[in-house]
């Protein structure tokens, strides 16, 4: 039941990847956004990151690590490498989530109206975050520079996304949702601008993997 619940959160903070940023307002010291200044010149990442789900009392449900590798426009992998093998694959058109352990792999469309409305919608700076987010300036702590984004739509899954940022590197996410679970990512060895083989965000399909085509779905799905 865990996994499922971790499996879950992947798959959308997956999607999330593709949004865009905003201006806030500043109220006494002017601050720069560090948001907007992660993106200034953002071409492409590749960091380490660690994911913690906790309950609604602070308890541990589960604990990942992997690789994470972004690249304008719209391009994301998230490899899990432990305590399971799953990747989580765009090139910006097409998404494919692939379990090695259950040897599964699921292929949809991306949707630009549903990645815009996800919780972590802020890294690849590509569409429109101000609709659907309100976001805060948090200020200064523990040595992150920190910003809150709150989703418009009262019927969002989540109820604030916190970004942390040392300067122009991103350091940290969490994510609270109304079910009481944060979901906390701290990300280390982080390289921006890295120059990323094409063929990280491509996916070619082992040979005996049950394939779930939800694009076919959606095509033959009667009116």
């Amino acid at each position: 039941m865990k996994q499922q619940i971790c499996k879950k959160l992947i798959a959308n903070l997956s999607l999330a990847i593709l949004a865009s940023i905003s201006t806030f307002n500043v109220t006494a010291v002017e601050r720069v956004d560090p948001l907007k200044v992660f993106l200034s010149e953002f071409n492409s990442m590749q960091a380490n990151f660690n994911q913690t789900l906790l309950n609604e009392n602070g308890e541990q449900l589960e604990k990942t690590s992997g690789t994470l590798y972004l690249q304008q426009p719209g391009k994301f992998h998230w490899q899990y490498k432990a305590p399971y093998v799953q990747e989580i694959i765009s090139n910006g058109e097409i998404l494919w989530i692939y379990d090695e352990d259950l040897e599964q792999l699921t292929i949809r469309e991306i949707d630009r109206n549903t990645i815009e409305k996800t919780p972590a919608a802020i890294i690849l700076g590509d569409s429109r975050l101000e609709i659907h987010f309100e976001q805060v300036d948090l200020g200064n702590i523990d040595g992150y520079d920190w910003i809150e984004l709150t989703p418009r739509d009262l019927e969002a899954q989540y109820k604030n996304i916190r970004i942390g940022f040392d300067r122009r590197r991103l350091g940290m996410m969490i994510i609270a949702d109304n079910l009481g679970q944060t979901t906390r990512i701290d990300f280390t060895e982080v390289n921006k601008n890295t120059i990323l083989s094409p063929e990280l965000f491509e996916f070619n399909i082992p040979e005996g993997v049950d394939v779930i085509d939800e694009r076919q779905a959606s095509i033959t799905e009667p009116e």
